[in-house]
């Protein structure tokens, strides 16, 4: 009977045992799965906004999902010139912004002051196109005084109205991790 009971305690440590390396190894498996999850999900997707962010509050004041090759522009009336100047801009697969087009009906102070691209006149515009030239981030300061406007597809936002005008405003592609896209931070 000695012999029997001493199995039956061995059985019993091995199972202990047996039980404690199970939900050692349950714990493991957790903590790694989490730590995988936020490693990926920190890393950088494919998916990419444009923002508009007050510059100095670093508010963000509108934002919307940009695709490569998109394009979006603003349309304002020059405060020397008083006549309407378009500026087009298109977004790469990298999310780097290039300033695409110039559509101004003359030159003068902050216009271009020379050609660039392949320069055509139409309607009384002088428009470059192909100009192809990166921009980080579009600072601009909206007045009040006179109509300003941002066109995103089929949206457009009065850049001359609250909360845009007589701010100093930038625009901007941010990249989203994995997380921030699937959870729509």
């Amino acid at each position: 009977m000695k012999l029997i009971s001493k199995r039956a305690r061995v059985s019993e440590r091995a199972l202990r045992v047996c039980n404690a390396l199970f939900k050692q190894k349950k714990v493991i498996i957790i903590v790694c799965s989490t730590m995988l999850f936020l490693f990926i999900s920190t890393l950088s997707s494919p998916h990419k906004i444009l923002v508009i962010e007050e510059a100095k509050t670093k508010e963000i004041l509108w934002k919307n999902r940009i695709l490569a090759d998109e394009w979006f522009w603003h349309e304002y009336i020059h405060s020397v010139e008083k006549s309407l100047v378009i500026e087009k801009f298109k977004v790469d697969r990298t999310g780097q912004i290039f300033a695409m087009e110039s559509w101004t009906r003359s030159f003068g102070a902050g216009l271009p002051s020379q050609f660039k691209g392949t320069v055509e006149i139409i309607d009384g515009y002088y428009i470059m196109k192909d100009l192809y030239e990166p921009i980080d981030v579009l600072h601009m300061q909206p007045s009040h005084l006179h109509s300003h406007t941002f066109h995103f597809r089929d949206k457009v936002v009065f850049l001359s109205e609250q909360p845009f005008t007589r701010t100093h405003i930038k625009f901007y592609i941010k990249s989203l991790s994995w997380f921030e896209f699937i959870f729509r931070v």
